[in-house]
């Protein structure tokens, strides 16, 4: 009965806002079928939130001999760094706010038609118009081929027509300059926007005309955003850190892995004895699948967790790069120093990258000011680069950072 519920809510709102218009199809034009999806939601605290089903489009049955560009951009982990870094040297405040059904506050650009089961007329007698049978979809909806274009486009017109101006490298990412001298910048992913203002007042007066616009939710000081958590103290320093996703692959990876448990503290992401080589490959595919089955450990898939990671965990890239190349065939010391690395990220979880309002309160300034050159501390921009010098013993070739 709760889940009845749940569906008829679902469908309720298509209905009420505005989604299908009930109109014949032309010569040619196909009716997609619709399926569901359905997800039990939970409190932090593990208890049940409630029950959310949601009717998606079979996307993968739409005309795939479309031609039309299906992309839309959404922030990446350099644009959010980017993003908090100049938040901070503003001092101001990150915001979030939160699109309720996104796609479904978009307008559909073409002729779409869909169908949904003809049983939920049966067990909504009220809807039953709509279903069993082919509906012009007039808004989008999830599941589409493209719903996120639409969507993405739904946004940028209302920004640009309220005066924003659109970065022409970062297309996700809009600021306004206003009559005052106070500046708004949004970032964008999908339903997920930050956003802040050097104007307390017009950043409000912008909060009103978005939520006019938009059926949204504005959450206040930003927390969460890309399975990333925002911590903003209150010398508007901004810190980001993974750490949940951090302790998942811990989890998932190193709990299960099949050696025996290491309880001492590791403080280097590799063995100080390892020499990444190719040397220590095994001697084939079939050799490198054994060693995973000993060790109960995907090599390749825990890498490509370990990458994700890296993007805020700067101290773990070096190590990271190294094993990347040894994925099609690791050897037992490649998997040995990967559970190091493992048990490294299970000993410092919560590091993460700090951004700060105030330079000189950032450890790169204190460490010039006690160096030899401390006149390089009073510099607005600089640049750190080190390289370890014919360190591939396998190519000869060097590594560098910058």
């Amino acid at each position: 009965e709760a889940w009845l519920k749940a569906y008829y809510k679902e469908l309720k709102v298509l209905v009420s806002s505005g989604t299908f218009s009930i109109e014949p199809m032309l010569v040619g034009e196909v009716a997609v079928p619709t399926m569901e999806t359905n997800r039990v939601k939970l409190l932090s605290d593990g208890t049940l939130d409630k029950l959310k089903n949601r009717i998606v489009v079979r996307g993968d049955l739409q005309n795939k001999q479309s031609l039309e560009d299906k992309w839309s951009p959404t922030a990446s982990f350099r644009s959010l760094k980017m993003f908090l870094a100049h938040a901070a040297r503003l001092q101001v405040r990150v915001r979030q706010m939160d699109f309720i059904g996104a796609f479904l506050q978009a307008k559909v650009r073409s002729r779409v038609f869909i169908k949904m089961p003809a049983i939920y007329g049966d067990l909504f007698p009220d809807l039953k118009a709509y279903c069993g049978v082919p509906v012009r979809l007039v808004k989008s909806m999830y599941g589409m081929s493209l719903s996120g274009k639409y969507w993405y486009q739904e946004l940028q017109e209302w920004l640009l027509e309220s005066g924003f101006n659109q970065s022409k490298v970062i297309a996700c990412l809009f600021w306004k300059n206003l009559e005052d001298g106070s500046m708004i910048y949004l970032l964008d992913y999908v339903d997920d926007c930050l956003y802040f203002g050097t104007n307390d007042v017009t950043l409000k007066q912008f909060e009103n005309q978005i939520s006019g616009r938009f059926d949204l939710t504005l959450m206040g000081q930003a927390h969460w955003y890309l399975s990333t958590r925002i911590t903003q103290t209150a010398n508007f320093d901004i810190t980001m850190d993974q750490s949940r996703y951090c302790l998942s692959i811990v989890r998932k990876y190193l709990d299960t892995i099949g050696c025996a448990n290491v309880v001492r503290e590791h403080t280097t992401p590799f063995p100080l004895e390892f020499v990444p080589t190719a040397d220590d490959n095994s001697v084939d595919e079939t050799a490198a699948e054994i060693l995973s089955s000993e060790y109960n450990l995907d090599f390749a898939s825990c890498v490509g967790a370990l990458i994700y990671l890296a993007l805020s965990r700067i101290d773990i890239i070096h190590a990271v790069n190294k094993l990347a190349k040894f994925t099609r065939r690791p050897g037992r010391n490649h998997f040995m120093a990967l559970i190091h690395v493992l048990r490294y990220l299970r000993d410092n979880a919560y590091l993460g990258i700090s951004f700060y309002s105030d330079v000189e309160r950032s450890p790169i300034h204190s460490m010039l000011g006690n160096s030899e050159m401390p006149e390089l501390s009073k510099e607005l921009f600089l640049t750190f680069s080190d390289s370890s010098w014919n360190d591939d013993v396998d190519t000869g070739r060097s590594t560098g950072c910058y």
